[in-house]
This record gives structure tokens, sequence and C-alpha cells, in this order.
């Protein structure tokens, strides 16, 4: 007796997609994600500089952090600066680094000369 059931086809098995990069920070966030997990939406305003919440309106607003008090990016490029400016001087002293005539041969070698 023959029977109208096909057999049963080898499976195809599903080719994994690589799952998303966790590290790779949003950029908008929605007003569910703003409830559910408002620690994820405020560290990623901090290491991005700022993040929009999206309503469901499709209004976006932009939530950045406030510079700490007392401190600018003015004064924090300065203080960058003196401290770069510390570090080659502890160079010279310890010996490293180019002398002038290094500079001089080190820019005619990027010149191609």
């Amino acid at each position: 007796m023959m029977s109208d059931m096909k057999t049963k086809a080898a499976t195809k098995k599903t080719a994994r997609r690589p799952a998303a990069n966790a590290a790779a920070l949003r950029r908008v966030f929605t007003v569910r994600d703003l409830n559910r997990q408002p620690q994820a939406v405020l560290n990623a305003a901090r290491k991005t500089g700022g993040v929009h919440v999206q309503s469901r309106s499709g209004e976006r607003f932009l939530v950045k952090p406030d510079p700490l008090p007392g401190s600018s990016q003015a004064d924090s490029r300065e203080e960058f600066h003196r401290d770069l400016m510390k570090l080659h001087e502890q160079m010279r002293a310890d010996g490293m680094g180019f002398t002038v005539e290094g500079w001089e041969t080190f820019s005619k070698i990027l010149a191609g000369e």
C-alpha cells in the first residue's frame, strides 16, 4: 500500500548570522529604551557625547551630558598640552627623541629627498 505522505526531506540548516557587536554604541534610542534601560542610554550619551531619544510620533530629543562644573573643553586641552610638553621635556632629558638635525633628516625622508 502506498502512502500519499512525502518522505521527510533533509532539513536545511540555516547559516548563523554573526551576533551584533555588543560594543557598538547606539545613537538613537526609543522612549521605551529610556524607560526600561536608562543606564544604557546614559552610558551611550557619556561615551558618544549625546544620543537621540525618538518618540512614537517621530520627534527626536537630544540627550547630552552636562560638562563638569568648573571645567571647560579649553581647560582640558590646555592641560593636555602642558602634560605633553612635560613628557617631551622628560624624553629630551633622558636622551630620547629627535635633535634639530634629526628633524631635518626626518623631514627630508618624508619629502622623498
